[in-house]
């Protein structure tokens, strides 16, 4: 199942310009057109209803406003799509309790820095497919 990725808007959120900046072009050459930024978990929850992404791809080490927070929040943000949005943590956290964390707040996904373009592409995705097939109901 294709998805047209030109169509989706995705929002990077990382509080380090370089690292958003260079995950925002990447996302440009996988084939994405609508890419927002975010300097953190607060900014991103600022855009969320004029961005209204359908892909988050979020750092977990920020401040003020950590990854886990920011997830969290959104969860229980009054956003229409905020406990459905697919979520990619990035991090080079590896740990257990790390991943088990990241699974309680229905993280889609785990990207380990330094991030590989075709890792993100093949974590993208899958991700956006299983979107799309828990969104029809069609179970495979």
């Amino acid at each position: 199942m294709a998805v047209p990725l030109a169509a989706v808007r995705v929002m990077v959120i990382d509080d380090n310009d370089f690292l958003r900046e260079t995950i925002a072009a990447m996302l440009a050459e996988i084939g994405f057109h609508h890419i927002s930024q975010a300097r953190d978990g607060n900014d991103a929850l600022g855009q969320l209803e004029r961005v209204d992404p359908e892909l988050i791809i979020c750092d977990i080490s920020m401040k003020p406003m950590d990854g886990f927070g920011f997830v969290g929040s959104l969860r229980k943000h009054p956003w229409p799509r905020a406990k459905d949005v697919p979520v990619i943590f990035l991090t080079v956290h590896t740990e257990a309790a790390m991943v088990k964390r990241a699974v309680t707040l229905k993280v889609n996904a785990y990207v380990v820095k330094p991030v590989q373009k075709k890792q993100l592409e093949a974590r993208i995705l899958t991700v956006l497919e299983n979107a799309v097939v828990r969104r029809s109901g069609v179970s495979l």
